[in-house]
C-alpha cells in the first residue's frame, strides 16, 4: 500500500477531534454502566470530532498569535531557521517552510499534536461538568438515566426482577439481585445484567394469576444473564436503611 500523504495529514487534522470524543468517553465512565458503542454514522460523534478537530486548531492558532506577539512586543526571540506556524506551512504549501531541517519536521509534528493532547485533556475534564455530564448521559443512558440518577446517591442501589427463558416443570426460571452493570446496545436497549447475591426462583403464569414459586437455596454470589436469555425485567431502586445506633455507642 502506497504512502498516502492526503489521509496522513487529515488524520493529523483530524486528532483534536478524536481526542475530544475519547476524553469525553474515558470521562463518563460509570461502574453501574457499561458503554454503549456508538451507532454507525452517529452524527453526534461526528459532529464531537469535527468541532472538537476546530476547537484544539483555534487553540493552536491562538498560542501562534500570542507567541508572535510576545516577540515583537518584548524582542525576546530565538532565530531559527524555518516557519514555526505548521498552518502556515501547510496553506502555502510549504512555501514558507524556509529551510526544512530535521527539528522543523519534529516541530511540525509536535504541533500537530498538541491540540489533541488540549482537546483530550479538556473533553476529560468537561465531562464531570455538571451541564455535559447531563447532555451526555442522557444521550447515552437514554431511559435508563431516570434509573441512574435514583441510584446515584451512595446510600442507594437498583435491584432487578429477571424472568429469563429457562423453563422448569412448566415454569419459567427468574432471577432478582442487585444491579452491579448493565450494559446498553446501540438502541439503548439492555444487552447484559450482572447481579450480586442473587435468588433464583419459578414464575408460572395461567389464565387467572401469576404466580411465584420461591426456592429454598443459597443465594448466587455474581450472576451475569444477556438479552437473548431474558424475557423481561423489572428495576427497582431501594435506600440502605439507616442502622440503628449501638447501645455501646452510647457507652
Amino acid at each position: 500500500m502506497s504512502f498516502s500523504y492526503t489521509l496522513f495529514l487529515v488524520l493529523l487534522l483530524l486528532a483534536p477531534g478524536l481526542a475530544l470524543w475519547a476524553g469525553l468517553r474515558t470521562g463518563e465512565r460509570s461502574d453501574l454502566i457499561a458503554q454503549a458503542p456508538e451507532k454507525p454514522g452517529s452524527t453526534v460523534s461526528l459532529i464531537l470530532v469535527v468541532f472538537g478537530a476546530l476547537l484544539g486548531h483555534i487553540l493552536l492558532a491562538a498560542l501562534f498569535v500570542l507567541q508572535a506577539g510576545w516577540c515583537s512586543w518584548s524582542g525576546r526571540c530565538v532565530a531559527i531557521g524555518f516557519d514555526p506556524n505548521v498552518y502556515r506551512v501547510i496553506l502555502t504549501n510549504g512555501r514558507s517552510a524556509g529551510r526544512a531541517t530535521d527539528l522543523a519536521f519534529l516541530s511540525w509534528l509536535v504541533s500537530l499534536l498538541l491540540p489533541a493532547v488540549l482537546v483530550g485533556v479538556l473533553g476529560y475534564r468537561a465531562s464531570g461538568w455538571h451541564w455535559v455530564r447531563e447532555l451526555r448521559e442522557t444521550m447515552s443512558f437514554g431511559w435508563l438515566k431516570r434509573w441512574v440518577d435514583r441510584a446515584r446517591p451512595a446510600d442507594r442501589f437498583i435491584m432487578a426482577y429477571v424472568v429469563t427463558k429457562l423453563e422448569h416443570d412448566g415454569a419459567n426460571v427468574a432471577y432478582e439481585g442487585v444491579v452491579e452493570n448493565i450494559a446498553l446496545d446501540e438502541y439503548r436497549a439492555i444487552k447484559m445484567l450482572v447481579l450480586s447475591r442473587c435468588d433464583r426462583f419459578l414464575v408460572r403464569v395461567d389464565a387467572t394469576k401469576v404466580e411465584r414459586i420461591d426456592a429454598d437455596r443459597a443465594p448466587i454470589p455474581l450472576l451475569q444473564l444477556e438479552a437473548g436469555n431474558i424475557v423481561n425485567v423489572a428495576l427497582e431502586v431501594f435506600r440502605v436503611p439507616d442502622r440503628p445506633p449501638d447501645a455501646s455507642d452510647g457507652a
